[in-house]
């Protein structure tokens, strides 16, 4: 783990959900019996690493893909600075060789980063070629110093927060502040307790609704704390929690990784006083961007923060029918998608 640790450190690009502290977590109370570890280099000194699953994949096709569960927000694999499209092209011809119909597919990768730059590059004696992908955005934010977060928001939303705010302080007759709680194991169990008793617990979709989740969740957030990288931020007044969050640090960045509120105090958008309070969290922090890891629909998040990352899964094919027909399906894939985006209301 040593090699995967280093690498994650000297990574052209950040991504915590590849690093060791959340993949093992995930492989241990997840699941997955054809998950593996594709890496370059040798065991003292690795130059690339993604972890990898195979078999169906997305209906008919099936591929050795990027492994994500429910809760990995990122597939940038991590790649070392040094020579990077001859580190990932030892990973592309590791993973074409495989007996997974021909196809390779990157899933949610920054689009517009380094590692997305060396692909092309990568692909060239890979025996592989860009069958096609399949696009989107999140929400984002970029550090500033254009003074306090919530005074660059339009006036009526941020009278509206301040107003709320007031009568949330009001109700609970103390201040509402936010404190990092890093390391509080209790503090985990709150966010857990929290969570459930929210829509997410009612509709079974809380961490507390399946063990092995919640088990997931709990060593994650150790082997955060352990390396110093884990923020567990709690909005509270009088010993009463309001909302959490949790985040993991990368630097240069901060990803969003999960939040919780008291719907019981719904009215007063504890929620949305969290986010803020996270992003003023985030620009006292030397930390130069955020990704908010959000759902592309996400509204709340999306008037919130203003920026937007662009995402984007890749498919590779060997070279031949095969990467015919992945473009093909790629193509109809794609129609479905926008189709059903068209019916929902848009994202304002």
């Amino acid at each position: 783990m040593t090699a995967w640790r280093e690498l994650a450190g000297r990574a052209l690009e950040p991504n915590p959900f590849f690093e060791p502290e959340f993949v093992l977590a995930a492989h241990r109370h997840l699941g997955g019996g054809n998950v593996g570890m594709l890496a370059a280099g040798h065991d003292a000194r690795w130059t690339a690493c993604m972890p990898v699953a195979t078999g169906r994949w997305r209906g008919p096709l099936r591929a050795v893909r990027t492994w994500r569960h429910p809760y990995t927000f990122l597939g940038t694999p991590l790649l070392a600075g040094h020579d990077p499209e001859g580190a990932l092209r030892e990973l592309l011809v590791a993973a074409g060789k495989a007996r997974s119909g021909g196809l390779v597919a990157l899933q949610w990768l920054t689009a517009d980063g380094p590692v997305a730059a060396a692909i092309p590059g990568a692909l060239e004696g890979s025996g592989l070629v860009d069958a096609g992908e399949m696009p989107f955005d999140r929400a984002a934010l970029r550090r500033t110093e254009a003074g306090a977060f919530l005074d660059r928001l339009p006036a009526r939303r941020r009278h509206e927060l301040k107003r709320q705010r007031r009568r949330l302080e009001e109700l609970l007759g103390a201040p509402v502040e936010c404190s990092d709680r890093t390391g509080d194991p209790e503090a985990v169990e709150r966010f857990l307790e929290l969570e459930s008793r929210s829509w997410k617990g009612r509709q079974g979709t809380g961490l507390l609704a399946h063990p092995s989740h919640a088990e997931f969740f709990r060593e994650v957030c150790r082997g955060f704390a352990a390396i110093g990288r884990l923020q567990l931020l709690d909005l509270h007044a009088e010993g009463r929690t309001v909302a959490m969050k949790c985040n993991f640090v990368a630097a240069p960045a901060l990803f969003m990784f999960k939040i919780a509120h008291d719907e019981e105090l719904g009215k007063f958008s504890p929620g949305v006083q969290m986010e803020v309070e996270n992003v003023e969290k985030f620009h006292e922090s030397e930390l130069e961007w955020m990704d908010s890891c959000a759902n592309p629909e996400n509204q709340m998040i999306n008037r919130l923060l203003p920026e937007r990352r662009a995402i984007t899964s890749l498919v590779l094919a060997r070279r031949g029918l095969g990467a015919l027909a992945s473009q093909g399906w790629l193509g109809a894939m794609r129609v479905m998608r926008d189709r059903k985006r068209s019916r929902r209301s848009p994202v304002t």
